[in-house]
């Protein structure tokens, strides 16, 4: 299963609108959620999820009802622990 970024933009989001929103996440219909980052101030959220395809992204971004920005899928990461160990 690969991994994707789900750019979008929300200003004014609030902690409280993405727990309201949580059921309907987790139902993971289309693609599956993984993290959520977000700067509150400005509305940029950053979602990582897994599915085959970014069109199953898709799928799940509509389902929601969240207009997205971007869905780019990652082909590769790292952690620190990792660039630690390659120095």
């Amino acid at each position: 299963m690969a991994k994707f970024l789900v750019i979008l933009h929300a200003p004014g989001v609030t902690p409280e609108q993405f727990g309201e929103s949580a059921p309907e996440i987790v139902k993971n219909e289309h693609a599956t959620f993984v993290h959520a980052y977000a700067n509150l101030v400005d509305g940029t959220i950053v979602n990582i999820y897994e599915a085959e395809n970014a069109d199953q992204v898709e799928l799940e971004m509509e389902r929601l009802g969240w207009p997205f920005d971007e869905i780019a899928k990652i082909q590769y990461e790292t952690s620190l622990a990792e660039l630690t160990a390659s120095v």
